[in-house]
């Protein structure tokens, strides 16, 4: 019985403690759960590695070439005359030049190669931050819209009971009774989707940052401030300037173009230079001479057709992905001013004036002057337009986070710098 007592106390101790732990937990804001995306997505981390991958390349290009070392060694026989032996031995170095025209091709093509992984990593880690952004701002919406259930749901249940005490003692019909019970059942049942979406959104952060996080987490609550975008066509040469995307279109461009140099510069003859000696008992020779290989039979036919269509598929391409991100900038920045504009009437106009209408027939209600159905029709116009805000907003929010992330903005550039 003792050891079983002793088991228990064990058990809940654990259990408190884990409870003490969960409730003790810090809430995270949106730069701690961008940096914990940052710090542990294997995808990152992947991106990272080729792009130190890559740079272990450019080392390989700069290299000069290895010399080659020769030594022979054997007997030395007459075949006429006395018979004599001896030993006779010989050496020889060749020293490979690393010719200029190719050897700056071969480098600036490793070097470019190296930009181009180094802005993909940028850009798909942009695109981390993004999701979180995305995801999180989804999660303050939920949280928004359950905020605001709970408000209709507390307002419904006052209504609900004093139709109940006016019906008990005969102020009012059955019917009224059941249409605001009505109201109330729907308003406890949004209050519990909205529940639900909160947990999913939850979820869908938590899917976005990685498994570091903990499954209890809590986010810290921020704010919406939109600060207003400048015009279409500073964004546009903004994108031109700063996007990782095409920084790295171009990169490849360079890379093909420098490939295209050093096949074609392949052709001219490669050049070594060589030193050797002979020794015999007798006497001992030196020479030295230069070794060029002459392209006679393979003329880098293929290479270099090879490489001017990877050449001309990388121009191709970067105008492409040049012509595809205006697009999506144009389209996000048109959706930004019909979603501002929307926010705007929505915040000053119908949210306000269906507020004052909710009033309006409040008092008319208690005063005797309106019907209940009058009141609760107020109330669902105010509770839509509020919604309608609500959503908006947040619209807004994620379209503004999509122009950021096609802008590449440089405070997200700076947080992927400081993570390295």
């Amino acid at each position: 019985m003792k050891f079983l007592k002793s088991g228990s106390m064990i058990v809940a101790c654990i259990f408190f403690s884990g409870g003490v732990i969960a409730q003790g937990q810090k809430p995270l804001t949106i730069n701690e759960l961008i940096g914990i995306a940052l710090e542990s997505s294997p995808q990152v981390l992947a991106a990272r590695d080729q792009s130190r991958a890559i740079k272990g390349q450019l080392s390989s290009a700069r290299a000069i070439p290895n010399p080659e070392f020769e030594l022979n060694t054997g007997q030395q026989r007459s075949a006429s005359g006395p018979l004599t032996f001896g030993t006779v031995s010989s050496w020889s170095v060749t020293q490979p030049l690393d010719m200029p025209y190719t050897r700056y091709p071969r480098v600036n093509a490793a070097e470019a190669n190296v930009r181009a992984v180094d802005a993909g990593r940028v850009a798909f880690e942009i695109e981390i931050i993004s999701r979180v952004q995305q995801r999180f701002y989804e999660l303050m919406r939920r949280e928004a819209e359950l905020s605001a259930a709970e408000e209709d749901l507390g307002l419904t249940k006052q209504i609900r009971d004093r139709m109940q005490i006016r019906y008990d003692v005969g102020e009012t019909a059955r019917f009224e009774l059941i249409r605001v019970q009505t109201e109330f059942l729907n308003a406890q049942i949004n209050a519990e989707s909205s529940k639900l979406r909160v947990e999913q959104a939850k979820g869908l952060l938590r899917q976005v940052v990685g498994h570091a996080l903990p499954p209890n987490y809590e986010v810290v609550s921020q704010v919406l401030k939109m600060e207003p975008l400048p015009s279409l066509s500073i964004l546009l040469s903004e994108l031109h300037m700063q996007s990782p995307d095409l920084k790295r279109a171009k990169a490849e461009v360079e890379a093909t173009e420098s490939k295209l140099s050093f096949e074609q510069n392949s052709r001219l003859p490669r050049l070594s230079i060589k030193a050797q000696q002979y020794n015999d008992p007798n006497f001992t020779d030196r020479l030295y001479g230069l070794v060029v290989s002459i392209p006679i039979w393979d003329f880098k036919g293929g290479q270099i057709a090879e490489a001017e269509a990877n050449a001309s598929r990388a121009k191709n391409q970067f105008n492409a992905q040049s012509q595809g991100l205006e697009q999506q900038l144009e389209s996000a920045y048109q959706l930004y001013q019909m979603t501002s504009y929307q926010v705007k009437i929505l915040d000053q106009e119908v949210v306000q004036l269906a507020s004052s209408a909710r009033r309006i027939a409040e008092v008319s209600y208690r005063y005797g002057e309106r019907g209940l159905l009058e009141y609760l029709d107020a109330q669902r116009t105010f509770r839509v337009a509020r919604n309608d805000l609500i959503k908006a907003r947040f619209d807004l929010a994620s379209v503004v986070t999509e122009i950021q992330r096609l802008r590449a903005t440089p405070e997200w550039v700076a947080k992927i710098e400081g993570g390295m």
